[in-house]
C-alpha cells in the first residue's frame, strides 16, 4: 500500500506532507516559503495533493488564503516518512479544521516566525536545536490537552500566589558548543498592556518570576541536555507604538531584579532575513541598545 502511495509522489511532495504535519496547520504562502519558488507553482501542486487525498483545505474568515493540513493518506505517507507507527503520529488531534478563526490567525503567525527563523538558520551559523510550538501535549484520561509548555510558578513578593502561563512557543539555537534558550509571544494587538493580572503584563511578571526561580532549566532536556544560564523573551507586535506602549508598561512594573527585563526583547518586523539582524529592543525603555539574535 506504502509503495503505490509513494509511486505518485515526488521527494518534495513528502516534504510537504512531513512539514503540514509538523507545523498542523500551513498557508499557501508559508508553504510556498518553505518549499516551492513560487506561489503559482505551489497552489498547482497543493490542488493535485488535495484531489489524491494527502491534504485537505479550508477558508477561514479574515484569512485571504487556503489552509491545508493532513488528511489520513497524507498521515500514512508522513508514519512511514519519518519511521514511526500511525497511532504514535498522534494525528487524530489535528484532522479536522477548527472554529476559532482568531486562534487560527494567532496560530499562523506563529508559524510564520517559525519558518522565518527555520529558513534564517540554513544560511547562519547558528543552529536550531528545536522548537516547541505551545500546543503541543499530551492528552489526559479526561480527555483534554496537556500543554506541555504550561507552567506554574509562585510570585516572589508574594509566594501564596502562584501565576501560570503558556508561551506561544520556546526554542533552543547552538552556537560553539553553546545553546541559548529563547520564548515567543506573538502579540496581535487586542490584549490589554497595563493590568499586571492579565494579557501582555501578566506574561511578562510570570517571565520574570521564572527567571528568578530558575524553572527554565526544565528545558534542558528537551534541547541536548544544554545548559541554560539565562533565557530570552521575544515579543513581536503589530505596531511601533504598541510596542513603545509595552515597554513603557514593563519598565514601570516594579520587582525585586529589574536587571532581567533586559532579557526581554520586542520588534515589530521579523523576516527571514531581518531575525538576526539588530532589531530587537530591550523591554527595558531605560535600555537603548538595539539587539541581535546570536
Amino acid at each position: 500500500m506504502t509503495a503505490l502511495l509513494n509511486a505518485q509522489l515526488t521527494l518534495r511532495d513528502i516534504e510537504v506532507l512531513v512539514d503540514v504535519y509538523k507545523y498542523r496547520y500551513l498557508s499557501v504562502s508559508q508553504i510556498r516559503q518553505l518549499h516551492f519558488p513560487s506561489k503559482r507553482t505551489a497552489w498547482k501542486r497543493l490542488q493535485a495533493l488535495t484531489t489524491l487525498k494527502y491534504l485537505k483545505a479550508f477558508t477561514a474568515p479574515s484569512i485571504p488564503e487556503r489552509i491545508y493540513y493532513l488528511d489520513q493518506r497524507g498521515a500514512e505517507i508522513v508514519a512511514d516518512d519519518l519511521q514511526v507507527g500511525f497511532d504514535d503520529l498522534a494525528w487524530d488531534r489535528s484532522q479536522r479544521s477548527p472554529k476559532d478563526y482568531y486562534f487560527l490567525r494567532h496560530f499562523l503567525a506563529i508559524n510564520d516566525f517559525r519558518i522565518n527563523l527555520t529558513l534564517a538558520c540554513k544560511t547562519s551559523e547558528l543552529t536550531l536545536l528545536g522548537f516547541i510550538p505551545e500546543y503541543v501535549g499530551e492528552r489526559t484520561a479526561q480527555g483534554y490537552v496537556k500543554k506541555y509548555l504550561r507552567d506554574k510558578v509562585c510570585d516572589i513578593e508574594d509566594t501564596k500566589r502562584q501565576i501560570s502561563h503558556t508561551p506561544d512557543a520556546a526554542f533552543a539555537l547552538g552556537k560553539d558548543g553553546k545553546a541559548a534558550l529563547f520564548f515567543v509571544e506573538i502579540d496581535r494587538g487586542v490584549e490589554t498592556i497595563s493590568k499586571p493580572e492579565e494579557g501582555f503584563l501578566k506574561s511578562i511578571v510570570f517571565y520574570l518570576n521564572y527567571w528568578t526561580s530558575g524553572q527554565f532549566n526544565k528545558y534542558a532536556k528537551d534541547f541536548g541536555n544544554a545548559d541554560f544560564q539565562t533565557f530570552r523573551t521575544l515579543v513581536v507586535t503589530n505596531s511601533p507604538r504598541r510596542l513603545g506602549n509595552m515597554r513603557e508598561a514593563v519598565t514601570k512594573y516594579l520587582f525585586k531584579d529589574n536587571h532581567i527585563k533586559r532579557f526581554f526583547w520586542g520588534a515589530t518586523e521579523v523576516h527571514q532575513d531581518t531575525i538576526f539582524q539588530p532589531i530587537w529592543q530591550s523591554l527595558d525603555s531605560t535600555d537603548d541598545t538595539i539587539y541581535q539574535i546570536g
